[in-house]
C-alpha cells in the first residue's frame, strides 16, 4: 500500500467517522446548527432553497412524504460566507464535505423538525453570521 493509498483510507475513515457523528446524534444537532449559524436559521435556510428552485423538495422534508434530493452543490450555493466554516466546526465535519452532509441529512433534519407540513418553531441565536 502506497502513501496515497494511505491517505484515501485515513480520509474515507475521517469521512465514516463524521457520518457516524451526525447519525448517533440526530438531525436535532443540523438543525441546531443552522439556527445558530445560517442568518435567520433554518427557515431562512429553507426559503433561500425556495428561492433557487428547490421548493417542491422542501415541500417534500416538510409534508413527511417521500424525501426529494437537492443536489450538494445547490445546498453550498445557498449558504452565506461564513457558514460553511462554523457548521463544519460545529458538526466536526470537514469543510468541504458539509455539501454533502446537508444533502444526506438535511431532509430528514427538516421532517423531524416539522409538523403538519409547517417548520416548527426554532431557536433563535445571536452568534448567527452575518
Amino acid at each position: 500500500m502506497g502513501l496515497l493509498d494511505g491517505a484515501k483510507n485515513l480520509i474515507g475513515d475521517v469521512v465514516a467517522a463524521a457520518d457516524r457523528v451526525l447519525e448517533e446524534t440526530g438531525s436535532g444537532k443540523l438543525a441546531l446548527s443552522m439556527a445558530k449559524f445560517h442568518p435567520g436559521g433554518l427557515a431562512a435556510f429553507l426559503d433561500s432553497l425556495r428561492q433557487a428552485g428547490h421548493g417542491a423538495a422542501v415541500e417534500s422534508w416538510l409534508s413527511g412524504g417521500e424525501r426529494q434530493a437537492v443536489p450538494a452543490a445547490a445546498l453550498a450555493a445557498c449558504l452565506p460566507d461564513g457558514v460553511t466554516e462554523r457548521l463544519a466546526y460545529d458538526l466536526s465535519v470537514p469543510e468541504g464535505r458539509i455539501p454533502t452532509v446537508l444533502a444526506e441529512f438535511l431532509p430528514a433534519a427538516v421532517a423531524d423538525q416539522s409538523e403538519n407540513g409547517r417548520l416548527m418553531p426554532q431557536p433563535n441565536f445571536s452568534t448567527q453570521v452575518r
